[in-house]
């Protein structure tokens, strides 16, 4: 079977739909060498097989909004250069039929999305300044409800899902072209954006609430809505998604280090420069350690991955599932899954699970090829 997997794996049109290295890429991590931390770069990518990554651009909650956009211009900014300095590797792109002209010229393609409505700062004219510089996909919310979504974690939401503002959003990454990303979003936010989007959508990163009863992971309803307007679901490889038993250990730790998690979160969200990072970042290898050794037997793997994947496939068809990591916005990968690198251990194990062939090339980046070009290429 080794053979069969990595051939097919190579002949595979692969896309991850979600990495967080834009925020790693701004202090200081050279992406155009492979890295011996963190999860993403050009040689790892390539090691992995992988033809398309998309670059999320995070804006953290607790941004003044005053500073949303501008903070988006700078990852932006970060993310034009890098591409220009690694151009013989690795390009930009803003539809399907620019992905694949990319990748048959033996080079990367990435895609720019937006993690976090607030970016736009209640401006539907900083949607589409975002939307000139080349993002072509936005996650709504994050974490925290703002003014025009609810977040799925919020427990008393102030309104139902979108006020008119959220629906004018929908509407306008529709005129323009842009990808409606409902992970993070609540159940009520993801009905209502099914209800106003004429294009299909994606959940970029997210996972399956029957295997995992996290508030990030959608229930086989919102899985069966989602793949009836055409779009689709990239898996999360974040642990605390894949496994109930993960996300309990992970939540102990959480209220046992407060302290050190606001520093952690400070490290990886804010700008620094490359000396101020690297002294933080030294400072935090030994609660990373302490974090790392609390998951001893209860470490989600590959398998769970490929659950997550087939669960998404029997309940709305193979069609409809993909991959989207996560990576480098998670601390601990699956095993087997530890970098992009290890990408066709997902062709392996879907081959020893007896997926059909062609469903595994949907899967690996069919699919979101098939909304990329629907929503962006016209």
């Amino acid at each position: 079977m080794s053979a069969d997997y990595r051939i097919l794996h190579e002949r595979a049109f692969v896309a991850d739909l979600h990495c967080d290295t834009i925020l790693w890429m701004q202090n200081g991590r050279d992406i155009s060498v492979r890295n011996a931390d963190g999860h993403v770069d050009i040689p790892r990518l390539a090691e992995g097989g992988v033809n398309l990554q998309v670059f999320a651009c995070f804006v953290a909650p607790q941004t003044p909004t005053e500073l949303c956009a501008a903070t988006i211009d700078r990852r932006l900014d970060v993310l034009t250069s890098e591409f220009a300095h690694n151009s013989d590797a690795i390009a930009a792109c803003t539809n399907a039929a620019g992905a694949e002209e990319i990748v048959a010229d033996g080079r990367i393609a990435a895609v720019i999305g937006i993690e976090n409505g607030e970016a736009i700062a209640g401006s539907l004219n900083n949607l589409a300044h975002f939307h000139g510089r080349g993002v072509r996909y936005m996650t709504l919310t994050h974490g925290v409800s703002h003014d025009w979504c609810i977040s799925s974690g919020d427990k008393q939401p102030a309104f139902r899902g979108l006020t008119d503002f959220g629906r004018k959003v929908v509407r306008r990454m529709n005129e323009l072209g842009m990808i409606v990303d409902v992970s993070h979003i609540s159940v009520e936010a993801v009905e209502e954006v099914l209800e106003v989007s004429r294009d299909p959508v994606i959940a970029s990163h997210s996972c399956a609430h029957a295997l995992c009863p996290h508030n990030r992971n959608l229930t086989d309803d919102q899985i069966k809505a989602i793949a009836d307007g055409g779009g689709m679901i990239g898996i999360n490889f974040c642990r605390d998604f894949l496994s109930a038993e993960n996300a309990a250990v992970t939540e102990k730790h959480f209220r046992d280090h407060i302290p050190e998690l606001e520093a952690l979160d400070k490290l990886t969200h804010d700008e620094h420069d490359k000396a101020e990072f690297e002294r933080g970042r030294e400072a935090l290898k030994p609660f990373l350690k302490t974090w790392a050794g609390y998951y001893k037997g209860v470490c989600p793997s590959l398998t769970d991955v490929v659950d997550h994947i087939l669960h998404i496939a029997n309940v709305a068809g193979a069609d409809h599932v993909g991959l989207g990591s996560d990576y480098d916005g998670i601390f601990f990968p699956p095993e087997g899954l530890e970098d992009c690198s290890k990408m066709p251990n997902v062709t392996r194990e879907l081959l020893s699970r007896g997926c059909p062939e062609e469903d595994i090339v949907k899967i690996l980046g069919g699919n979101f090829m098939r909304v990329f070009r629907k929503v962006c290429d016209r």
